[in-house]
């Protein structure tokens, strides 16, 4: 009687330790932070790290009744979640901005998009500016203290952003639509700081003249979502939480 022959061994993924040894960094991180949160004696110490938190990943890290760091829930995870945090944050902008929008008949004008980096208000041009002008049109000032009382309360960095189709302007203030978009985007800028009360030192300002369009610029309709200025909302990042805990230690 033949014996069976032996089946071939099947060749090794020598790669998959990988993907297991990314989640536990990962998870190492995560866990080293909320110790060093947690465990850390010094109150004053203990609060730059709440603070450092909070600034990062914008979400309040919270304190319990005897002023001890909440930053583990009941059921041990972190509470709440970053991915809430951004959603609860585009949901009250987009119900702020939207019921302000439809008070002053300008629905269509202000809109809002999210994507994994940023939450963007985008208004329309002729919102804020007359063609080929920087010069902030009557009543546009209302609708950017408005943004501005909206966007208070957060800590995230603002990139104002000038966007214009592909029209060059004929103005001898802006030979091109660079010039134009820097110089509106600095006007948006401008207002938000000095009547609305927001951090400089947490804007900036860049004008993208043409090369970001939303929509084909053959169309009268397509240029006119084009020529927009965004106000978005960036995101932290991992890298944003490392250098904020790094400059709580040396306090």
């Amino acid at each position: 009687m033949s014996r069976k022959a032996p089946e071939a061994e099947k060749p090794e993924n020598h790669e998959r330790w990988i993907v297991s040894y990314a989640d536990m960094v990962t998870l190492l991180f995560a866990l080293f932070v909320v110790l060093y949160a947690t465990s850390d004696a010094n109150p004053q110490k203990l609060q730059s790290v709440r603070v450092s938190i909070e600034q990062a990943f914008s979400i309040g890290v919270l304190q319990g009744s005897n002023g001890s760091s909440a930053v583990l829930n009941q059921g041990g995870g972190l509470t709440p979640s970053l991915n809430e945090i951004r959603s609860n944050t585009f949901e009250g902008l987009n119900k702020t901005l939207t019921e302000f929008a439809a008070a002053n008949g300008l629905e269509g004008k202000i809109q809002l998009r999210s994507d994994s980096t940023s939450i963007t208000i985008s208004l329309a041009d002729n919102l804020l500016f007359d063609s080929g002008s920087a010069d902030l049109r009557p009543g546009s000032v209302d609708v950017l203290l408005q943004v501005a009382d909206a966007l208070r309360g957060l800590p995230n960095t603002l990139r104002i952003e000038g966007h214009t189709d592909n029209i060059p302007p004929n103005s001898r203030d802006f030979p091109t639509n660079w010039e134009l978009s820097t110089a509106r985007a600095t006007r948006v800028l401008r207002v938000l700081v000095e009547q609305g009360g927001l951090d400089p030192a947490k804007l900036y300002a860049a004008g993208y003249a043409e090369t970001r369009p939303l929509a084909d610029n053959s169309t009268p309709e397509g240029r006119a979502l084009n020529r927009r200025a965004d106000i978005v909302i960036l995101y932290p990042t991992i890298e944003d939480l490392q250098k904020a805990l790094s400059g709580s230690q040396r306090r």
